[in-house]
């Protein structure tokens, strides 16, 4: 979640007696770790192995904006997802699947076209102590906000304490509305050391099932620390959650989602702490309580994790860091692990911003 960049400034355009002004950033983050993961197959083998960043996904990005006049600017941001390891594109070979969107911006808010984040991933970006981390095993919990979506509208607003944001995905499919469509909003306020939010969000498959999430996070600054809370809903009744979070070694039964969707109830705490101008600490533990896991009704489970990170700040753009994450399934979400109802994973990154 976190980038740095420098601007490389475009220049002033006069035209009569009206002059804009635009520039443009370049920025990034290659983010790369060795990774040691216990019980990674089906006969419970360990494995070291290349991985891309634990909490920020390296990526490569452009964005930029001119002054319109009349307090309008013009916004854009393109940026691609990328593995570090293996000069591969993330988000299914997209050029840009990370953001891809044109807007126009003022201090009554801005409004943006194209890819972007959902409501969900937004607001957890800012509530969640790892800012949502990048590994499957620190990040499982907000695989329920779906992420990114195509042919997007969105709002955000900024009032005061008050932050506001709310888009329409456009499912583009002639004579429905419903299909392939996405909707949410959220809000946060903050106040003083305190802050709070909450979102509620929607989307639909081409046959128009839906896949509802809502929630609600608290964060409380004091000192170095920050202090978190916060809880996920949600009820999904397209079956992408579970084929997103099942293990792809696994042979798994499905029942009919639009009868039995997957519920789910996930609440976690957190804590971050910087220990010293250089040395931060992050501790955060995920609960997940499941109802008809695989869309089988009466078919429960459970899913837990702790994790830890440590980051070391060798100058403003670059940084060592460690993590341990332990993860435990139980029921029906042991097909989520591709061996044994629990594993561990121990990493060391470097994480260099530009």
């Amino acid at each position: 979640m976190r980038t740095f960049g420098f601007q490389l400034m475009l220049g002033a355009l006069a035209a009569g007696n009206a002059c804009a002004q635009g520039s443009v950033t370049l920025y990034g983050i290659v983010d790369q770790s060795i990774r040691f993961t216990t019980n990674a197959n089906a006969q419970n083998d360990h494995n070291v192995a290349l991985a891309n960043g634990a909490v920020t996904n390296s990526r490569f990005g452009f964005k930029g904006e001119e002054a319109l006049g009349s307090d309008l600017k013009a916004v854009f941001r393109l940026e691609n997802g990328f593995d570090p390891q293996n000069g591969k594109t993330n988000q299914n070979g997209r050029l840009f699947g990370r953001y891809a969107y044109v807007g126009l911006s003022s201090s009554l808010g801005t409004i943006r076209l194209g890819r972007q984040s959902t409501e969900g991933f937004n607001l957890f970006g800012e509530f969640d102590p790892l800012t949502i981390g990048n590994y499957t095993a620190n990040s499982w919990p907000y695989f329920i906000t779906v992420g990114r979506i195509d042919n997007a509208l969105s709002y955000d607003g900024t009032f005061g304490g008050l932050n506001v944001g709310a888009s329409y995905g456009f499912g583009e499919q002639p004579g429905s509305m419903s299909q392939n469509a996405y909707w949410g909003a959220r809000a946060a306020y903050t106040v003083g050391r305190f802050s709070l939010g909450g979102v509620y969000q929607e989307t639909r498959d081409p046959a128009s099932h839906a896949q509802r999430m809502w929630g609600v996070a608290g964060r409380y600054a004091s000192g170095g620390a920050n202090l978190f809370l916060g809880y996920l809903g949600g009820r999904d009744a397209t079956g992408s959650l579970d084929g997103a979070l099942n293990d792809s070694s696994r042979t798994v039964s499905y029942g009919s989602y639009a009868a039995n969707p997957r519920k789910d109830n996930t609440f976690y705490s957190g804590i971050t702490y910087q220990a010293t101008p250089a040395l931060a600490l992050t501790g955060v533990f995920y609960y997940d309580d499941i109802r008809n896991v695989n869309a089988i009704r009466g078919n429960g489970g459970k899913r837990y994790a702790g994790v830890l990170l440590a980051e070391y700040s060798l100058s403003r753009r670059t940084q060592l860091y460690g993590t341990v994450d332990h993860n435990v399934v139980s029921g029906g979400a042991a097909s989520e692990l591709p061996g044994r109802g629990n594993q561990t994973g121990a990493s060391l990154g470097i994480r260099h911003s530009f």
